[in-house]
């Protein structure tokens, strides 16, 4: 007798509760936001933070009006933080004539201006990285990568293209883009635009000349383990 008696207790209790639904919910109004007051955290799926980073390159300057350079770069790159890295450079290259050049010093005009050729050059710079980012390639996959800035010093070795050139060591700066590719933990595909600019003293007409090599190269770089 007392357990029927206790079930439709219960049942009676169960029905005249107090009961909130979905609809009955009032929802929480936040009002307008900005943009400070709105942030995304994101954790990286590859990351650089206090990791070194080796990395070579071929590119090309096919600006100068005298001389189309090949050349090959190789970096090192210490990344302190996801942000901010140190790295120096090395490399090397020939600037070759241009056709421009050839008509110029051949029969038909006989000018042969002072020009100078790209040998080498060694750096040192800033890598900032403020952009990491994610891109759907084709639909098909999804690339990790990042876009960072370079400012440095550098040092440009050249030779003057006419017989029995002289050499020419130019101090300077270099400043420039690019972005890194992750393929991997470690691996990663990158492209970058630089600028050196950089003074060199001409022994041939003894002046000192501002000059601009401005490149272009895409390479492949290769991250230290992770801590």
């Amino acid at each position: 007798m007392h357990k029927p008696l206790t079930a439709l207790l219960v049942g009676l209790v169960l029905a005249h509760a107090p009961t909130a639904s979905a609809q009955e919910v009032t929802p929480l109004d936040l009002g307008m936001l900005r943009n400070t007051e709105v942030s995304v955290v994101q954790k990286m799926a590859y990351s650089k933070e206090r990791r070194s980073e080796i990395g070579v390159a071929i590119g090309l300057m096919p600006f100068d009006t005298a001389t189309w350079t090949p050349l090959a770069n190789g970096t090192f790159t210490l990344h302190r933080t996801e942000t901010f890295g140190l790295e120096l450079s090395l490399g090397g290259g020939y600037g070759l004539k241009t056709g421009t050049y050839k008509d110029l010093e051949g029969p038909a005009y006989g000018i042969a201006f002072e020009a100078y050729r790209f040998l080498g050059r060694a750096g040192v710079a800033v890598e900032w990285s403020p952009v990491y980012a994610k891109m759907n390639w084709r639909g098909q996959r999804i690339l990790h990568h990042d876009v960072f800035g370079i400012l440095g010093a550098t040092a440009t070795l050249e030779q003057c293209v006419l017989p029995g050139g002289s050499l020419a060591v130019g101090p300077g700066a270099t400043v420039g883009v690019g972005a890194r590719v992750f393929r991997g933990e470690r691996a990663n595909v990158r492209l970058e635009l630089r600028d050196d600019i950089f003074a060199e003293k001409r022994d041939l007409t003894s002046t000192i000349a501002v000059k601009q090599n401005v490149w272009i190269a895409a390479g492949l770089s290769w991250f230290s383990k992770g801590r």
